[in-house]
């Protein structure tokens, strides 16, 4: 069954003064399918763009510098090559050492950063912070719900962190985001949504990408944006020796092309556009 939309808080409403930064990571190929703001934690917002590495660099470029005008620091990183954790690691060390300036004004004799950790099912906030701070200390895993609570880990002697469980909000976009979130691999399979996530994917790869797709899995006949989606999975199935004359099959076919695409098989290919792709969040831009 898909993950459905949640209003619970995904951290007790009380601790929110006390924490200094909000690391919200959204997927570098889909940011507004994935963005979500917390009021509670209005101006500590740092906008973590993750998987840049499969995600068109042009697009993600546009997507920075967006967030930025919109107000919010933003950056994009690789967590497995590490491409931009010196940026979050620097941001993290100008925070801090303005906290202990303000403590020591206030005779307090030490003080620690304290970051949430916030974002979708499976968009990576533990293997983000795994590679932050250098060693496993976050559960991982290739699918929705590894992290079930609430965690405080120290990521160093004076900044400690929060991972918090993936959560789906947004009730009034759920159902245009619910495709993205399939093929991203942010919920589980729906079968019921396979139609429109595989036709999703076909437009989004363009003649490009669909060429990668035809010589991935040697079958030229699929070609060209207006591809029949049911037409591209029996090509797939066969590929991959299976029929898909039943809805198992189709299943199969469509498990298979989805996995593939979230491993990069077709190339780096960015399913949203700014400007084409709508922000909802109430927050966005930053009101002064």
């Amino acid at each position: 069954m898909a993950q459905q939309a949640s209003t619970r808080p995904v951290f007790p409403p009380e601790i929110a003064p006390y924490i200094d930064v909000g690391a919200y990571l959204l997927d570098s190929r889909a940011p507004a399918a994935t963005f979500y703001l917390d009021k509670l934690l209005a101006g500590k917002e740092l906008i973590i763009l993750t998987r840049s590495d499969q995600a068109d660099p042009k697009t993600t470029s546009k997507w920075k510098r967006l967030f930025k005008d919109g107000g919010f620091p933003c950056v994009a990183v690789d967590a497995l090559s590490g491409e931009g954790l010196s940026f979050v690691l620097d941001y993290l060390a100008r925070l801090l050492h303005k906290k202990i300036r303000l403590a020591e004004r206030r005779g307090i004799q030490s003080a620690t950063l304290r970051v949430a950790a916030l974002g979708v099912p499976n968009v990576g906030k533990s293997t983000f912070l795994n590679q932050l701070i250098g060693r496993s200390r976050f559960k991982t895993g290739n699918r929705p719900g590894i992290t079930r609570g609430q965690q405080w880990v120290r990521l160093f002697d004076d900044v400690e962190v929060l991972d918090t469980p993936g959560i789906l909000r947004d009730p009034t976009g759920l159902k245009r985001r619910r495709p993205y979130w399939m093929l991203l691999n942010l919920m589980p399979y729906d079968h019921r949504l396979r139609e429109e996530t595989v036709e999703l994917l076909i437009d989004k790869l363009g003649e490009r990408g669909l060429s990668r797709l035809a010589k991935y899995y040697k079958q030229p006949g699929i070609k060209g944006a207006d591809q029949d989606w049911l037409a591209v999975l029996e090509l797939v199935g066969a590929s991959r020796g299976f029929r898909t004359s039943n809805d198992d099959g189709v299943d199969r076919a469509a498990r298979t092309v989805f996995k593939d695409f979230q491993e990069g098989r077709f190339g780096r290919i960015s399913l949203e556009e700014p400007g084409s792709a709508q922000i909802t969040s109430p927050f966005f831009p930053r009101q002064e």
